[in-house]
């Protein structure tokens, strides 16, 4: 006689993560790291995680309707069985509560099928992925950053530009690259400049071994991007100008070459790995990234990496830039995150959830 399936328990946790020093984002500082995470546990003692971290830029009401928007998930969740839970994602309101409730969802899943959650749907996903530095804003300590990065074995590192005025911030880009030897460069401008002062930039450093450009324009057009693309030779990338052009559109017009995808932005495992298939079905590079999420948050993340696959380094080396985490981060040695080996994500936050 077949058991009955168990029915989901379900926790939150919220958290706040002092940073060691602060986060430039789009359009805010950060200092602290607020989000909630969400447990789900099948009565065997498994326990699934998901981080809920809304973006800075979304301020204190955007936290609030996602916290919200995950405590209605826990409701919703409650009770029923894990394949039901699964097969009913879409009716989850919220990116970031979605995101966060079907990671801790497959996170469950896979711990009780014994596999690592990059292999949910491959077996054949890598147990290391390639990660970007993230040395910060451009200034005069992101020189000495650059050169841990690059004495750390580095090979890419992320640098955020367009706070300054273009002609000093090629200068001072210049004197790093010359600091940093061989480290490549991402340039994230978080659409600071106009089509005119774009150009400028990159005639000014187009001698530095840059990678790429994320969000270089303040008004982006596909057309904009499209010429700027075609006049420069590594990646011009969009990340929250994908949902305002349209991911149909960028593809179709091969606008950009690069993708940056935020899981929580797009609203979870599923739905990023679909995007990033139809990316690279059309020759279009993906970097999944995040925004100094707590461990569970980032390590998701690079599960999702891992199974998405390819050659590309990832935005998800943040750990250092917390002061504290609810659990340890993923280790990483010469630019390469190693993945836990254990089921699901491999991590157990430290902080218990009240509910479970």
């Amino acid at each position: 006689m077949r058991a009955n399936p168990a029915r989901c328990r379900v926790g939150l946790q919220p958290y706040a993560l002092p940073l060691k020093r602060s986060w430039r984002a789009a359009s805010a500082t950060l200092v602290l790291r607020r989000g909630m995470l969400i447990g789900v546990a099948d009565g065997q003692g498994r326990i699934g995680w998901g981080d809920c971290a809304p973006l800075p830029s979304s301020g204190e009401a955007g936290h609030a309707r996602a916290f919200a928007a995950l405590e209605r998930a826990a409701v919703f969740l409650r009770g029923m069985e894990l394949d039901a839970a699964l097969a009913r994602l879409d009716e989850i309101d919220g990116a970031e509560a979605r995101w966060a409730a079907e990671t801790a969802l497959l996170d469950l899943s896979c711990r009780a099928r014994g596999v690592a959650l990059r292999r949910w749907r491959d077996g054949a996903a890598a147990d290391d992925i390639a990660v970007n530095a993230v040395l910060g804003p451009l200034d005069e300590a992101c020189l000495s950053r650059a050169e841990t990065a690059r004495d750390n074995n580095f090979v890419f590192a992320k640098i955020k530009v367009g706070i300054g005025g273009v002609a000093d911030e090629a200068r001072l880009l210049r004197r790093l690259a010359e600091r940093a030897g061989s480290l490549r460069l991402r340039l994230d401008a978080n659409r600071a400049w106009s089509e005119r002062e774009a150009r400028a930039f990159f005639a000014a450093v187009a001698d530095l071994p840059i990678d790429g450009v994320e969000e270089p324009l303040a008004h982006p057009t596909l057309a904009g991007l499209r010429r700027l693309q075609g006049e420069v030779p590594f990646a011009i990338a969009v990340d929250e100008s994908l949902s305002e052009l349209g991911a149909d559109r960028i593809f179709s017009e091969r606008a950009v070459r690069r993708l940056v995808l935020k899981p929580a932005r797009i609203g979870g495992f599923a739905a990023t790995a679909r995007l990033a298939e139809q990316a690279s079905a059309v020759g279009i590079e993906v970097v999944i990234t995040s925004v100094v999420e707590s461990a569970i948050g980032v390590g998701a993340a690079a599960q999702l990496a891992a199974a998405i696959g390819g050659a590309q380094a990832h935005g998800l080396a943040t750990g250092a830039w917390l002061a504290e985490d609810v659990a340890p981060p993923p280790l990483i040695r010469s630019g390469r995150m190693l993945l836990p080996d254990g089921p699901g994500l491999g991590i157990v936050p430290g902080a218990s959830c009240d509910q479970l």
